[in-house]
């Protein structure tokens, strides 16, 4: 599992969600100006810069959390923790490849009344979440939802929403 893949999957707001706490201020070099300003009221150079700055926080995944994480998954579904996370960490670094994460920008926040800032804190919660997984973490380690990402989930539900969800309106909008 690539670490933009990591990405994708948290900013798709899947069940790897629990508290977690980062010190750092978070503004990646992008200015500490647009930390109140809605997602939707972003400009497509502010939007560029904060789509950079989260794929740098979700970097901070190493390759050895990110295996965890899916061995944890795995165990979801009967198989051994140990074992995947060990194939994971000695199979080859994958190509980055392009998809959801490359569909950040300006457009995709149309809609999204959350603030940067609030936006910062849910994914470092998340981050935080895949760092403190263990072979040991249970469905519901996975499950928990942190407070941090509670105001994203209600001022832009789209972000949570999977891509069979999508489909689905769209068709019954047809």
């Amino acid at each position: 599992m690539t670490r933009m893949k990591l990405l994708g999957f948290l900013m798709a707001g899947l069940a790897l969600m629990a508290c977690g706490d980062d010190e750092g201020d978070g503004d990646g070099g992008s200015g500490s100006d647009i930390e109140g300003k809605q997602l939707d009221a972003l400009t497509a150079e502010e939007a560029d810069g904060l789509c950079d700055d989260l794929r740098g926080q979700a970097e901070t995944v190493s390759k050895e959390d990110a295996c965890e994480a899916e061995g944890v998954l795995a165990s979801l579904f009967g198989m051994e923790c140990e074992t995947t996370k060990q194939e994971c960490i000695s199979a080859p670094e994958e190509p980055e490849e392009t998809g959801e994460i490359d569909s950040c920008g300006a457009s995709e926040f149309t809609g999204c009344t959350a603030t940067v800032a609030e936006v910062r804190a849910c994914l470092d919660a998340m981050v935080g979440t895949i760092k403190a997984l263990t072979c040991e973490s249970t469905l519901t380690d996975l499950a928990q939802k942190p407070a941090a990402c509670a105001a994203i989930e209600e001022k832009c539900p789209a972000f949570f929403e999977s891509e069979d969800e999508e489909d689905e309106s769209e068709g019954e909008h047809s």
